[in-house]
């Protein structure tokens, strides 16, 4: 079953959207209601939706930014926009970010359900690619345990694909965009961190831009915000949440503590 992500500022908005989904996609669950950015963005971090339907005009961050913050974290699902007449020079604008389809205001459950059906398409042919390329992982795999090549060392790819992550990692990072620039097949990238750096491409990414915040906040006076924009984050809140998971402590708590200490 694949999962599903809704955001608006209405709730109930986001209500409808669920009955629609609910009732016309059975393939389909929605494992978050996010009434706003802020909300979404702690919610990915709490899951890892299929697909996202955001509307386009929230209060305090709009769908286009909301999604642009999203892709930052280097998720690499489908996203939808629902939206107005008077919306879609932005709609355009949302196609050119990578959004693939877009729902007209008033939303029809038969609007959801053309939705849906073009998504499932989508994510059983990802499906079918996965399935491919993981048997063709493990007859390499059986091949190299009989050649006693295993894990002797790191693939060249996946080394031209950290150095890529540290010369460009304040930039929007995907793994499909590292992929190409290395020429790997992106299942095949995400499974080659994971086998030999013993994390996932995203945690990888999140780690190493965590460690440059460090020293930005130690060695500059950088503000909070200029420091979350050095390293590829445009929501200071969604770093400040970011950097405390992965530290336990604030920026701002982290650059006192480290002051204390000298």
């Amino acid at each position: 079953m694949y999962q599903v992500m809704i955001v608006d500022d209405e709730p109930s908005a986001l209500d409808e959207l669920a009955l629609y989904i609910n009732r016309v996609g059975p393939e389909f669950h929605v494992t978050a209601k996010a009434q706003g950015a802020e909300d979404a963005l702690f919610s990915l971090e709490m899951t890892s939706p299929d697909l996202v339907i955001t509307d386009i005009r929230m209060p305090v961050t709009d769908g286009l930014t909301l999604l642009q913050q999203i892709r930052e974290t280097g998720w690499e699902g489908f996203a939808a926009i629902v939206t107005g007449y008077e919306d879609f020079s932005y709609a355009q604008q949302a196609m050119r970010l990578g959004v693939f389809e877009y729902i007209l205001k008033p939303v029809f459950s038969d609007d959801i359900q053309a939705l849906l059906q073009r998504t499932k398409q989508l994510l059983d042919n990802e499906q079918m690619k996965k399935d491919k390329l993981r048997d063709e992982i493990q007859a390499e795999l059986y091949h190299q345990s009989l050649e006693g090549n295993g894990d002797c060392h790191i693939p060249s790819y996946l080394g031209q694909a950290k150095a890529f992550i540290k010369e460009h990692f304040a930039e929007p990072l995907s793994l499909s965009k590292i992929a190409k620039q290395v020429a790997v097949n992106p299942a095949y990238l995400s499974y080659s961190f994971t086998k030999y750096c013993g994390q996932n491409f995203l945690e990888y990414l999140t780690q190493y831009r965590i460690a440059k915040a460090k020293e930005l906040l130690i060695q500059t006076s950088f503000q909070i915000q200029e420091v979350a924009h050095q390293i590829g984050y445009t929501d200071i809140s969604y770093f400040t949440r970011v950097f405390r998971r992965e530290t336990g402590l604030t920026p701002g708590g982290f650059r006192s503590l480290h002051r204390k200490q000298q």
